[in-house]
């Protein structure tokens, strides 16, 4: 073949290659103008009643639907604004879930057999960043509103969500949230605490169990707490016929939160404690009966008023049977170690977690360390002299379920004093107090009454103790004979009540004095009027 038929071919060739690719570059751009221009001509109109109906179906509550769109880029799926499901009547009138922005993605294997199958639903946040809304809500008739929807879903045939091949039944899809909100309600009134910035994934790993993942930080809207640290929930939820029958197998935490604000978040308030708190929980049984394990850990405690030389570090161990159905706990028991022999349990044999304060709670004190009580006793005041008695307390408490009172009585055993720095007592600091019982007991009120108890040098000087405690103060009274030596050496070595500022109320060697002190403030004392001598009559 000649150089010029050569050049003719390769020339041809040249021209072939050409079309071929104007030719795909053509189709290219006419499936991307389909793409982009497509969607927005198709008459979502037409089908907005048709997917609200069916969601209608198959959440079992009227399902209304602002807006539907369509696209094809980057994966086919319709945009649905302004979702809205209606809540049963039997728990209100606020619909159950809002959310402005819902895509749902499709399979584009399931396009090609002629049938719609969705992939994946998320509820995604708006141009405001606002996302969808949740409200979870007890009736006063102890039901909730969403078990009719998983009682329902359970007898839906669906196949994992992550099987590669299409079946008979269609593929469960992967549903997520992001940014969202959740409320709890108690009939009609909403709960001021709530559930924030909540990114929520659903899926079915297999036929007959969900996978649910919720990450989200707790609030409560009647306060301002900030950095309340994050809650997290993962597990399963297996299929039943009821809902007290669903299988459960959950872990729950709450981390990093500070301890001031974990107690706004639990009681509205901040009750003035500072440290750092982990909890941690466990749920294995089903929604009527799941053996709960839960265990919560504070480090660096104290008072907010001062910082101590030492901060406390605390655990707690709870188990219980739980009925979420109901919110009740049966056999519920927690301990928190002191380091004696015994741990500081509280119990109860059923108690209503929405309501506590009814419920019969008891605590039981043995053996525990007089030195573990003065470490606490470190935390409310700088003036607690850094000793190290030697001794034990005894006692339990109970709340009766009937009228939330509480009654019990403790008695704390002083054997000896050990001076800070020291492993033992020494014996030139020995205050020659016999072993003494200080007696407890617990009224209607939140207080505890310190009845008469006598602390005893020798035969001739001893002091008689009486007050009572609560939340917010203390209020004793001293009446005895002692020297000025002796109570001195009481409020450097034992507790402030008893210090310099008292020698000078004493006459001579008698002591009838009064203080008082808030915990937040100083303490404060005066002069007890002498009881008056009788007088004898004269003998004829």
């Amino acid at each position: 073949m000649s150089s010029s038929e050569q050049d003719m071919m390769t020339a041809v060739e040249r021209k072939r290659r050409l079309r071929r690719k104007l030719t795909v570059t053509g189709l290219l751009a006419i499936l991307l103008a389909c793409a982009i221009i497509g969607p927005p001509l198709v008459n979502g109109e037409r089908y907005r009643r048709r997917i609200a109906t069916s969601m209608s179906e198959a959440l079992g509550r009227p399902v209304h639907i602002d807006k539907v769109s369509f696209h094809l880029l980057p994966a086919p799926g319709i945009t649905l604004g302004g979702l809205v499901v209606e809540e049963n009547p039997a728990f209100g009138s606020e619909p159950v879930i809002r959310a402005n922005v819902v895509e749902a993605r499709l399979r584009l294997s399931s396009l090609w057999r002629h049938r719609f199958e969705v992939s994946s639903v998320k509820f995604d946040t708006d141009e405001n960043g606002s996302g969808a809304s949740l409200n979870i809500v007890r009736n006063a008739q102890g039901r909730w509103n969403l078990q009719d929807i998983l009682v329902q879903a359970a007898h839906v045939n669906a196949a994992p969500t992550g099987q590669s091949k299409a079946g008979d039944a269609p593929r469960f899809p992967y549903i997520e949230a992001v940014g969202a909100r959740i409320n709890l309600k108690l009939g009609d009134e909403k709960l001021p605490f709530s559930l924030t910035d909540a990114d929520f994934a659903l899926w079915l790993p297999s036929p007959q169990a969900w996978h649910l993942r919720l990450k989200a930080k707790p609030g409560r809207t009647d306060t301002n707490a900030t950095d309340t640290g994050t809650m997290s929930l993962e597990g399963t939820l297996g299929r039943a016929v009821t809902l007290a029958q669903v299988p459960i197998n959950l872990t729950a935490s709450w981390s990093h939160v500070p301890t001031g604000v974990a107690t706004q978040v639990m009681t509205g308030e901040d009750q003035d404690w500072r440290g750092t708190l982990e909890m941690g929980a466990t749920l294995v049984g089903t929604v009527g009966n799941g053996h709960l394990i839960g265990d919560a850990h504070l480090t660096d405690l104290r008072r907010s008023e001062f910082v101590p030389a030492d901060l406390l570090e605390i655990s707690t161990h709870c188990a219980a049977t739980v009925n979420l159905a109901i919110v009740t706990a049966t056999d519920a028991q927690c301990d928190i170690p002191t380091g004696g022999a015994k741990p500081i349990t509280v119990s109860s044999p059923s108690l209503d977690m929405q309501r506590p304060q009814r419920s019969a709670i008891n605590i039981a004190i043995a053996d525990l360390p007089m030195d573990w009580v003065m470490r606490w006793a470190h935390l409310f005041s700088p003036h607690v002299p850094d000793t190290h008695p030697v001794g034990t307390i005894n006692g339990a408490f109970t709340q009766a379920a009937a009228d939330g009172t509480w009654s019990g009585a403790m008695q704390a055993s002083i054997k000896s004093l050990t001076p800070a720095g020291t492993d033992s007592a020494d014996p030139k600091k020995d205050l020659g107090i016999h072993p003494v019982i200080f007696g407890f007991t617990a009224g209607p009120t939140p207080q505890l009454e310190l009845q008469p108890s006598t602390i005893q040098w020798t035969n001739t000087s001893q002091l008689t103790v009486t007050g009572l405690i609560d939340t917010s103060h203390y209020a004793l009274q001293l009446n005895g004979t002692a020297s000025a030596d002796q109570i001195r050496s009481l409020g450097n070595d034992l507790v402030s009540p008893f210090g310099d500022n008292l020698t000078t109320l004493m006459k001579g060697n008698q002591i009838a004095v009064s203080c008082t002190r808030p915990f937040a403030g100083e303490q404060t004392c005066t002069a007890d009027k002498a009881a008056p001598t009788p007088k004898r009559k004269p003998r004829r």
